[in-house]
């Protein structure tokens, strides 16, 4: 996913870090990997809710395998989107290719091998869970390479939002519960939606930013698509849908007995209704500073999100009643 472009009028070259690890650390962004990690301890947490032992050296070589993915879409989109002319302004924590601290060869080269190890770790965990692993690993990479290319690619044919929803959700939660239990079950992919959701509204905020910009890019996302007003409804729905979820379950896990969709610990989620509230308060017009900060503090909220549900799956191994 890539941030909105802030122009800080530097020059580039002069602000380089003699620190090589200071300019890769610029390409790869690690402060967003919350999106994807937090998937993975997701699936993993309802795999030791249902009763199983976390198996630890899978988790690590998933977790490990996860970022490698992510951080290699993140280079490639930098790259592509510099190429078509979409990423031309300094960012203040990303943007080593358009700040010329790294050649778009160079990123492509560490993409590929960052994609490779990836593939590796995914074949161990092949050979160790069987077949699922690597049908979602290379479902899993083809959206990575058709995310951002040249020519045709999902990001520019408005799939972006599809793309990630599956790429930071199903995929990686219902991975990592399979890879602890080699058994299929609803619950992981049923709680993907709400963590796939806040992921995707971070790529909605970035997109929201740039709506008038982008088409004449030749990129279409879904906000432009949208239009100003129904994008706004749109990331409303992201925000309190996943919210609108937990309570949901709640309620029916009240009147309804005898389903099991989750602990009751669920309730630990709704901590976060402060933040999105203020998240949804904000205004493009009245608040043009937090708006064009719309997707740093998105973020935030997935990861605290993410963080509580999977602590409501590991709290739930230990309480009595279930809903």
């Amino acid at each position: 996913m890539q941030d909105n472009p802030i122009n800080f009028n530097v020059d580039t070259s002069m602000n380089k870090p003699q620190n090589k690890f200071k300019v890769w650390m610029t390409a790869v962004r690690p402060f967003a990997y919350s999106a994807s990690m937090t998937a993975v301890f997701l699936g993993t947490a309802i795999a030791f809710y249902n009763g199983v032992p976390i198996h630890w050296l899978r988790f690590f070589l998933t977790l490990i395998g996860v970022v490698c993915f992510h951080t290699a879409a993140n280079l490639l989109n930098d790259r592509y989107d510099f190429e078509r002319g979409l990423d031309k302004q300094v960012l203040p924590m990303s943007g080593a290719v358009v700040r010329g601290w790294l050649t778009p060869a160079q990123v492509t080269r560490a993409a590929v091998g960052l994609l490779i190890l990836g593939a590796i770790l995914g074949l161990t965990l092949f050979w160790q869970t069987g077949w699922p692993v690597l049908a979602l690993g290379g479902l899993g990479t083809l959206i990575v390479l058709a995310y951002t290319r040249s020519g045709m690619c999902l990001k520019y044919a408005a799939l972006g939002d599809a793309a990630i929803f599956l790429a930071f959700g199903v995929l990686p939660v219902f991975g990592a519960f399979w890879i602890q239990t080699e058994m299929f079950h609803f619950l992981p992919i049923l709680w993907s939606l709400p963590l796939a959701a806040y992921t995707v509204a971070i790529l909605h905020a970035n997109n929201w930013h740039d709506l008038e910009t982008d088409p004449n890019k030749g990129c279409r996302t879904v906000a432009s698509l949208l239009g100003d007003k129904r994008s706004a409804i749109y990331y409303k729905v992201l925000v309190l849908g996943p919210l609108a979820l937990i309570v949901s379950v709640l309620m029916s896990g009240l009147i309804i007995q005898q389903i099991h969709l989750g602990p009751y610990a669920l309730g630990l989620c709704l901590l976060i209704l402060p933040k999105i509230i203020q998240l949804v308060r904000i205004n493009k017009n009245s608040d043009p500073q937090k708006f064009m900060m719309l997707d740093g503090l998105t973020a935030q909220a997935q990861m605290g999100f993410g963080l509580l549900l999977t602590a409501a799956f590991v709290i739930g191994r230990f309480l009595p009643s279930v809903i």
